[in-house]
């Protein structure tokens, strides 16, 4: 009998203790559901920091394949393999902007949906990949404007900001083609 209530008393102090441990390691704000993030004013310097955050990130993500491979797989020749290898290195490289842009995006915490279309306004409004008239194509190259890159994802951040939630039901659709694309039309507008 006094086994049993030994047990108990064990079994319910490991449960509370297992308790205790994971507010703990949520910091102590699983009661009131917020997040250090969060509650983080946004300032411009704060926007920046995490504009370049984002982005020396999606540099390093997007540059270094090709960066290491070409460089050992220039030894291989013609071998199909190393060919179709660098081939790879060099497309990874083609989605650095799209990188960036996620990434950006993951700074904010923004939805899946944000995430993507920020990237996808980065990517294009970087002018990486462009249509040819001669080729009658869309050509890739290198890795677009970073420049312009950061300031198409800043500008889509700041849309995605001001819009919130205010597409409602509508923003599967709305939200790629009103911000996605026309935030990426600013970006590939030429200077005068």
């Amino acid at each position: 009998m006094m086994a049993d209530s030994m047990n108990k008393e064990m079994t319910h102090a490991a449960a509370d203790a297992l308790v205790d441990e994971q507010k703990g390691k949520a910091g102590g704000l699983v009661e009131d559901n917020k997040t250090p993030e969060k509650s983080q004013k946004m300032t411009p310097r704060v926007f920046l920091n995490k504009v370049l955050s984002g982005t020396a990130l999606g540099v390093i993500i997007g540059l270094i394949p090709n960066a290491v491979l070409s460089g050992i797989l220039k030894y291989f020749g013609t071998n199909t393999f190393a060919v179709t290898l660098t081939q790879i290195a060099v497309i990874f490289q083609l989605a650095t902007p799209l990188i960036i842009g996620g990434l950006i995006a993951l700074q904010f915490e923004f939805n899946p949906m944000q995430m993507m279309v920020t990237a996808g306004a980065s990517f294009v409004g970087s002018g990486v990949v462009k249509f040819n008239p001669a080729m009658k194509a869309y050509v890739g190259a290198g890795t677009g404007d970073l420049i312009n890159t950061m300031i198409t994802a800043s500008i889509a951040v700041l849309v995605l900001m001001w819009v919130k939630d205010k597409f409602g039901s509508t923003a599967v659709v709305a939200m790629p083609i009103l911000v996605g694309c026309g935030v990426a039309y600013i970006g590939v507008l030429e200077p005068v």
